[in-house]
């Protein structure tokens, strides 16, 4: 991204603090004299038809509809949109008229930046059923997608400085340079998002800043040069803790952490920055939300709707801030609207009192703790709104975890950020704790943050005039050290085991410096090749340094001791007449901050010599990314050669007799696999994905052999789809599955045989999982011609009639469409639950196992691999198994489907009503497995290793599990009475 320095100089600097809750603006003017740090108060409408500026504007978008509120009401001096549905209020209108409907509001779209477990750029919000009301009744609520949602916001910023100050004509917010904060924790994905959005709304090129240093920022400029000896000492050790609407972030400061200069107070380095934490004020409020929901249930016997709680949440934000906010508030009531036709004497009432608040602030928010408490990692965290907070509220002990990695660094004094911090009670808590466990060394200082709600703005404003060579700036360079992973057959001259990584930019390089690693590596050329890329925020290795890669388990990893993987880089590199090149690395960081790596051919000669391979990674990049799961043996996966050389022998073998047995004759094929099992001596089903992965790709370079005759075409598309099942989880796979998804749009060459048509939807439903919406879309487009009654005509793409075992592996197929929409599953379940209801009463039942384990994995609660926002409405769930549970019984197979449908997820928009789940759990537990069936529907519980593969419908390959990024796994049933193929299609 280029430089806002670039071209004509900007006349001002503008910080936006782009908050969970609140955004504030603040800026520079450098013409001015003093060029000190203002705040832009943000004009924004207040009430209908009331415009005023205020010094922050909340981060609620409210989806007006056509009769809620009226065009002058929502009208803007900058802005006519006309009046009808649609029209989006920012700001503190949009967030008080959302409490009122609230199913019109989105709120904490930046958290969903940053939540991989569904598409970010899918219209999902609001999230979930916007419910029906005298509001929305007859009309249909607009979704945006998060970083739509994120870009109103910043739009708004942008057209009302424009209204307020581009009447000067260097003053036009485009024209000027502009700092956007993001937390510390952000990941690649959430920041580039961030970028995106910015662009969405009209900005120039934007600099990213990290919200504990833009407070820092704000800090040092509110404390200039020489005033700073009366609050911190060089050598000093500074806590930034920041608590937010939606995040926390913990970032390590050291006082004169680079020598030079008059006085080393006037010069920081950071030293360390925590991980990701969705933990923060919105937590505190979904807290207070189920501890007046348990009261109110408790007298009226019925949980309240997605609406009510919405309502709810909002009304127990607007409490905490009153209560935090005015010392002579003993209390404050809370008012639930009824649904229905008893708006009013439907209401709900209940009060949160002062000690109620600080009691779930101390015990459950800021306990004081032990230091080597680790905070939990189990996967039940709060799910509400289908966010995956933190699954530890206790924010002091994610304090310990984060200064255990840090045990050197004594904190002298604590530097304060965030709305949730304001209360003095809780900065006096962290004092007392931190005092606590450096019990030498005293409790910590407190330094000042007179305004800390818009200290990220101004300190973002004030980095604008670092970034001209003004003031003081916070070094520290890059925040975590990088590692390239490779195998150890790749790494010349060690004698290390298993999967290594190579640190390639320890912590704290500066911008421009430049590493040449003195060491050889193997580099696969001439094909798709991943390259793994690694971070960590508390390793101190050089560069070139060899580590082992982490075991992959929780207790290793999410502490941040280890590693922790990132998305990976998938490429192919070029090299005339070699599969295999011998290189040095070298690494640049570039001046905006980009981790360029090099790899440079240390063989070539002549025209090649010297030849150098570029990629590139986004420095900035900060947390863990989501890795899909990996096997043992993965170095095949990567850039650098890394297999040992006994498995390197094997799989060429196995290559050549792939490529040699469908080469030959028909009679040659039925024993292929059984000589496979013996190149590399492991059942099938035991391959790993390494070997699984190979032996594919070696399939896909006799693909032209298919065509030979139809037995080639079906024990051609049996190992296929067999080695690559169950399409996702190896870093090529996305690749893979886009080379298979030619052959798709070929057809089958041989379509009259049956055996070869099963085979071909054996391997569509086996790859799915590397399949995108639209491709999924064009089978579903496909198959329901054929399945769903509606359809008048078949089309003629489909030469032979289906047979009953096609029609099942059609069924398998279609319900293993994860990415469909929740509208395409709605009607694929209405018809498998015709099926089920019409043969249950008849004798010729024996397919009503198969169209339970459809229905099961159409309406399943917890996608395997797609997004949340395709899962299909509770409302849609609830009806089949209100249908289903009229039956006089199930077939025992239907148990575990029709758990997964019932299953409860935290996420009050995916969960079935209480009462629609206590029926289903009545009925499991009469079925063989009930209890443990009856656990899924009751609790938050993940599914067994043998439940998953039941779920799948499939084995998956040796070390490979099907992770969810949203932490949580789906439902399926594999026997559900649909075998492979009993036509031996199968291999």
């Amino acid at each position: 991204m280029a430089s806002p320095q670039q071209g004509k100089r900007a006349r001002f600097l503008i910080g936006i603090d782009l908050g969970t809750t609140n955004t504030a603006v603040a800026f520079v003017d450098t013409r001015s004299a003093e060029q000190r740090v203002e705040i832009f108060p943000v004009p924004q409408l207040v009430a209908p038809g009331e415009l005023e500026p205020r010094r922050q504007l909340p981060s609620f978008l409210y989806l007006a509809g056509s009769h809620d509120l009226g065009e002058a009401e929502t009208a803007l001096p900058w802005n006519s949109d006309g009046g009808g549905e649609g029209r989006r209020v920012v700001g503190e209108l949009a967030r008080s008229q959302g409490a009122r409907v609230p199913g019109r509001m989105v709120a904490s779209a930046k958290s969903w930046l940053c939540h991989g477990g569904v598409d970010r750029k899918a219209a999902i919000l609001p999230w979930g059923d916007s419910g029906e009301d005298a509001e929305t009744a007859g009309a249909q609520v607009e979704k945006l997608s998060p970083v739509a949602a994120s870009a109103a916001v910043l739009r708004h910023v942008r057209e009302s400085w424009d209204h307020a100050r581009a009447s000067a004509s260097d003053a036009l917010f485009a024209e000027q340079d502009i700092v956007v904060t993001v937390p510390a924790s952000f990941d690649e994905a959430a920041r580039e998002l961030t970028l995106e959005a910015a662009k969405l709304a009209g900005y120039p090129d934007v600099v990213l800043l990290e919200e504990p240093q833009a407070a820092f920022y704000a800090w040092i400029d509110a404390h200039p040069a020489g005033s700073r000896a009366r609050t911190i000492d060089a050598g000093d050790h500074v806590l930034v803790f920041d608590v937010g609407g939606g995040t926390t972030d913990f970032t390590l400061i050291q006082v004169g952490g680079e020598a030079g200069g008059d006085d080393e107070r006037d010069s920081f380095q950071r030293t360390a920055v925590g991980d990701h934490l969705l933990l923060g004020g919105d937590n505190i409020d979904l807290t207070l939300a189920k501890q007046v929901e348990a009261r109110l249930v408790a007298k009226r016997k019925k949980k309240l709707d997605p609406v009510q709680w919405h309502g709810l949440v909002h009304a127990c934000r607007m409490a905490k801030e009153t209560l935090l906010g005015d010392s002579d508030t003993d209390e404050v009531p809370i008012v639930i609207a009824g649904r229905g036709s008893k708006l009013i004497g439907g209401s709900m009432k209940d009060r949160i009192a002062r000690g109620e608040l600080e009691t779930t602030l101390m015990d459950g928010f800021f306990p004081l703790v032990a230091r080597d408490d680790a905070p939990r990692r189990s996967r039940g965290g709060l799910q509400e709104f289908g966010l995956p907070y933190a699954a530890d509220p206790a924010v002091t002990r994610h304090l310990a975890g984060f200064l255990a990695r840090h045990p050197s660094a004594r904190i002298d004094a604590v530097l304060f950020n965030g709305g949730a911090m304001t209360p003095p009670s809780l900065r006096a808590r962290v004092l007392e704790q931190i005092a606590a466990w450096q019990s030498e060394a005293g409790a910590p200082r407190e330094l000042a943050n007179e305004l800390p709600e818009l200290a990220v703005a101004k300190g973002a404003a004030y980095y604008g005039l670092v970034r001209r060579g003004f003031g003081a700036r916070i070094r520290g360079g890059t925040p975590r050290a990088f590692y390239i992973g490779v195998g150890a057959a790749a790494v010349a001259g060690t004698a290390e085991a298993g999967e290594l990584a190579v640190c390639l930019a320890p912590k704290g390089l500066e911008d421009g410096a430049r590493i040449e690693l003195a060491r050889d590596f193997s580099l696969l050329t001439n094909r798709p090749v991943s390259f793994k890329l690694f971070s960590s925020s508390s390793r101190d290795d050089v560069a070139g340094a060899i580590v082992p890669v982490g075991d992959g388990r929780p207790e290793t990893v999410d502490d941040g001791s280890d590693l922790l993987e990132l998305p990976p880089i998938v490429t192919a590199l070029r090299a005339r007449g070699r599969s295999q090149v011998k290189v040095r690395l070298e690494v640049h960081i570039t001046e905006l901050g980009a981790l360029e790596i090099w790899c440079k051919d240390t063989e070539a000669s002549g025209e090649a010599e010297g030849e150098r391979w570029r990629l590139s990674f986004d420095m900035r990049a900060g947390g863990a990314g989501a890795s899909a799961g990996a096997g043992d043996e993965s170095g095949d996966e990567s850039g650098a050669a890394g297999l040992s050389p006994e498995l390197e022998a094997q799989l060429a073998e196995a290559k050549a007799l792939i490529a040699e047995t469908f080469s030959g004759p028909a009679s040659e094929l039925p024993r292929l696999m059984k000589k496979l099992e013996k190149i590399v001596d492991t059942r099938r089903d035991e391959w790993s994905m390494t070997v699984a992965r190979a032996f594919f790709d070696a399939t896909l370079e006799v693909e032209e052999q298919r065509k030979r005759s139809a037995d080639h075409e079906q024990r051609w598309l049996n190992l296929a789809g067999f080695c690559l099942r169950p399409g996702t989880g190896a870093p090529l796979d996305q690749w893979r599955a886009k080379q298979m998804w030619r052959i798709f749009n070929e057809e089958l060459q041989h379509p009259k045989v049956e055996a070869g048509r099963l085979a071909w939807w054996i391997v569509w439903r086996r790859i799915a999982g590397g399949l995108t919406k639209g491709q999924q879309e064009q089978i579903y487009d496909r198959l329901a011609q054929l399945f769903l009654p509606s359809q008048k005509q078949k089309k003629k793409w489909y030469q032979v009639k289906p047979t009953k075992q096609e029609a099942v592996e059609m069924i398998r197929t279609l319900a293993n469409l994860e990415r469909l929409a929740p509208s395409f599953k709605s009607k694929l379940g209405a018809e498998l639950l015709r099926r089920i209801l019409e043969e249950s009463s008849t004798k010729k039942d024996q397919d009503v196992p198969l169209y339970f384990w459809g229905l099961g994995r159409l309406g399943a609660r917890m996608p395997l691999y797609g997004p949340l926002n395709a899962v299909v409405p509770p409302q849609s769930a609830a009806q089949w198994i209100k249908a289903l549970l009229a039956l006089p019984a199930w077939p025992e197979k239907a148990a575990f489907p029709m758990a997964q449908v019932g299953r409860r997820t935290g996420d009050r928009s995916r969960d079935l009503a209480d009462g629609v789940r206590e029926s289903l759990v009545a009925r499991l537990r009469t079925m063989a497995g009930g209890e443990r069936t009856a656990r899924l529907v009751e609790e938050v519980i993940e599914l067994e290793a043998r439940e998953e593969r039941v779920a799948l419908g499939d084995t998956l390959p040796a070390g490979l599990r099907l992770v969810h990024d949203a932490d949580e796994a789906d439902s399926d049933a594999a026997d559900a009475g649909a075998s492979d193929a009993a036509s031996g299609a199968d291999s």
